[in-house]
Order: C-alpha cells, then sequence, then structure tokens
C-alpha cells in the first residue's frame, strides 16, 4: 500500500498554490488535474446520480477559501475535507426531508439516501464491495475509502478525522469487520464475503478505476 503524495509531490502543490493565490490560472487548472480525481472517486460511491453538482460544488468552495488554506498543508486531504462537508450538508438535507436527522457515526448511505443508485460493477465482487460500503456508517465508509481508494497513510487519515493514529487503526479494525458482516447481511456467501475482504486492496483499485470512468 503506497502511502500520501511523496515530498515531491507536496512541493508541487505548495508551488501551485502559492501561485494560485497571485491569480495564476494555469497553476488552479493544474491542482484540479492533480486532485479532481479524487473529489470525483469520493462522490461516484456514494450519491452516483448527483456527483457532478457536487464536484463543482466542492470545487467552487475550493476556489472562494483559496486564501485562506493553510501553509504547508495536504492539499488532497484539503479538497477532500471540502467534499465531506458538501457531502454532509446534502445527506442532512435528504434527512430532513425525511424527518431524519443524520448521525454519521452510525448512519450509511443506504439510510439516509436510500434508492439512490451506486456505481455500476460486473464483478461480483466489485459489486458487493460497494453495496456493502453503502451499508456502512458513512464515517466508516470515508475512512476506508481514503485508505484504499486515495492511499492516504493513517497518519494523513488520522489528521484527517481529528484522532491520533492508533486510534485511528482501531477504528479501521473495526470498520473492516463491520463491513464483513454488512456484507453478509446482504446475503453473500461466506466464500464471496472472503474473497472480497481478503483482496480488498486489489478490488479497492479496481473500483478506483471504474469510479474515475463513469
Amino acid at each position: 500500500m503506497g502511502g500520501e503524495l511523496d515530498a515531491e509531490d507536496w512541493e508541487r502543490d505548495a508551488q501551485l498554490l502559492a501561485r494560485w493565490r497571485d491569480r495564476d490560472v494555469d497553476a488552479g487548472e493544474e491542482l484540479f488535474a492533480r486532485h479532481g480525481g479524487a473529489v470525483i472517486r469520493f462522490f461516484r460511491t456514494k450519491l452516483v446520480d448527483e456527483s457532478e453538482e457536487l464536484v463543482q460544488q466542492t470545487f467552487l468552495r475550493l476556489i472562494e477559501g483559496r486564501d485562506r488554506i493553510r501553509e504547508g498543508v495536504a492539499m488532497r486531504a484539503y479538497v477532500l475535507g471540502i467534499a465531506r462537508n458538501v457531502l454532509r450538508e446534502r445527506l442532512r438535507s435528504l434527512g430532513r426531508e425525511r424527518a431524519h436527522e443524520a448521525d454519521f457515526a452510525v448512519d450509511s448511505i443506504a439510510t439516509l439516501a436510500p434508492g439512490v443508485t451506486t456505481l455500476a460493477a460486473k464483478r461480483r465482487e466489485l459489486r458487493l464491495l460497494l453495496e456493502g460500503l453503502r451499508h456502512l456508517p458513512l464515517d466508516d465508509q470515508i475512512i476506508l475509502e481514503l485508505f484504499y481508494w486515495e492511499r492516504l497513510d493513517t497518519q494523513a487519515i488520522a489528521d484527517f478525522v481529528g484522532i491520533n493514529a492508533s486510534t485511528l487503526r482501531g477504528r479501521m479494525g473495526a470498520a473492516r469487520r463491520r463491513l464483513a458482516k454488512a456484507m453478509e447481511a446482504l446475503g453473500a456467501s461466506g466464500q464471496l464475503i472472503e474473497s472480497t475482504v481478503s483482496g480488498l486492496e486489489a478490488w479497492a483499485a479496481e473500483v478506483r478505476e471504474l469510479a474515475s470512468k463513469e
């Protein structure tokens, strides 16, 4: 499993951000190109039918707040943090429509947005993984996707969530166990669950590619 962006990438982000703050349009476009795919994937595994609009909202907020981004910030995590806020606002709105107060430590996409379609996958392991993730508490789904999809290391994810790395590792282990239980509740066989969970990194790479293309 690779870590987050390496030192050279971080330096490039810092250079681009400095130029973008000076209103260099090309630098802003390169930043979007470097991190836009992560935002697209973030929404397509949750609210695929609304993903285009939510991506636009995320980038609009990034543009509006570019002068407030702290020096030394990890750009990928920062942009995904905005995406998480946009998603939470949308899910709270959907919850209010159904007289339900969203609790992201408990509620899943399947609970908060019932009937919303997910990515269309041909392989049964991918379908099971995507559907299982939709039945996890949203906070669990996000940390697993940050690790497996976006390849952020545990410290970066811990900073993103606002907890220490040791606590994060425990939460990730619990999230993987809940994912297996969610798959079981969906009627998957033990063999299919085992092949999906044991090969999670490989399946995640395929979902990452799928979410980037659709």
